[in-house]
């Protein structure tokens, strides 16, 4: 089908196309599921490259919404490549998302591909906007009853507090009215990121220092948890805003220690590859669902159907990490722990001396 040169260049390429990818040869043996695939259909490649397609589309038919047995219609269509006009079918119970299939054969021996495509429909995101609406009021109205309460008790005539009781009250409506600035602060970055204007002000940065600080600012918060830290003696500076790579780390880690039992070891650490610096955290909490992995970064998404609902919150945190470290021209994602849990991963560019003044034109 290919050359072997020109097979590893293309399978390197589909690897990172921005639909999902499958590829079966004349065999019938899958050669290539892209990373997209493996995030829209919620499947790990590393069990399905080599296997069968048959086995596959089995599989993948026990995410069809109410148990729709797709299996016969994708081999017909596989068979059929080259006149197959595509279908769209549902996946999860709740129809959480809606997915495009077009095959297309690769030669005339039998290798064929099929893209997939998320067209999940409008209302669906709709629903998920108005979801987001009735999460944010609770959250604004949660703060502002207790800074309400708390200062009309203290302005009650009939009561005299003493001074101890009225600093306690005074640093709880502190408290309450520092979140709701944060989540104030947070619909302005999340209408930001939506609209594409969340700028930063990047600079060349060591990231020691910043994520040691980090780091112990989320440990003072904590007596439950522990905190790892693996950092290279030598790190390259990176291309990042200071301020909102904090707030990147503040968000990851709080995120740790909520989904964390109690005695939870949290594992920060930094490596370095061609290109980039790659901060990783990793808990040993409850995890998410592989086919949730990527919508967990969704604006209007929060993970339903376990204890995590039970812990509040907005849902614009990620997204919102999403769009800083996207702004920074890096990526995120999130996989599973080797034991349990799970691991957010995210790059920031390397400085180069020979293109400081480019970059800094560019991300400034």
């Amino acid at each position: 089908m290919f050359t072997p040169t020109v097979e590893t260049l293309a399978l390197a390429a589909l690897q990172n196309f921005t639909e999902g990818v499958l590829l079966v040869n004349d065999a019938g043996q899958i050669v290539l599921l892209n990373r997209r695939a493996r995030a829209l259909l919620g499947l790990d490649a590393a069990e399905w490259v080599g296997a069968a397609a048959t086995d596959f589309y089995r599989a993948l038919t026990e995410r069809a919404a109410l148990g729709a047995d797709l299996a016969p219609r994708f081999e017909n269509y596989a068979r059929r490549a080259a006149e197959t006009p595509g279908f769209e079918f549902a996946l999860g119970e709740t129809f959480s998302k809606t997915i495009a299939a077009q095959w297309f054969p690769l030669d005339d021996a039998g290798a064929y591909g099929a893209l997939w495509r998320d067209v999940t429909r409008p209302q669906a995101l709709e629903q998920m906007r108005n979801q987001l609406l009735a999460t944010v009021s609770h959250e604004l109205r949660t703060p502002l009853a207790s800074i309400k309460g708390f200062a009309t008790t203290l302005l009650r005539q009939d009561v005299r507090w003493d001074e101890a009781t009225q600093r306690e009250f005074l640093r709880i409506i502190e408290e309450e009215s520092d979140r709701l600035e944060e989540l104030i602060d947070n619909l302005l970055d999340m209408s930001q990121v939506e609209a594409g204007a969340l700028r930063i002000h990047a600079e060349p940065l060591y990231l020691r220092r910043l994520v040691r600080e980090a780091v112990e600012q989320a440990q003072r918060r904590t007596e439950a948890h522990w905190f790892v830290v693996d950092l290279p003696e030598e790190l390259p500076r990176v291309w990042a805003d200071p301020r909102r790579i904090r707030q990147v780390l503040s968000n990851l880690l709080e995120n740790a220690v909520k989904y964390s039992p109690e005695g939870g070891e949290i594992a920060v650490r930094c490596e370095v590859d061609d290109a980039n610096v790659i901060v990783s955290i990793a808990d040993p909490g409850v995890g998410i669902p592989q086919e949730l992995r990527e919508r967990v970064f969704d604006p209007f998404f929060q993970v339903d159907g376990s204890s995590t609902r039970q812990m509040g919150g907005s849902g614009l945190g990620l997204a919102i990490v999403k769009g800083i470290i996207a702004a920074h021209h890096g990526a995120i994602w999130v996989e599973a722990a080797p034991a349990h849990g799970s691991v957010f991963r995210f790059t920031l560019p390397i400085v180069k001396p020979d293109d400081l003044r480019q970059n800094a034109d560019t991300l400034g």
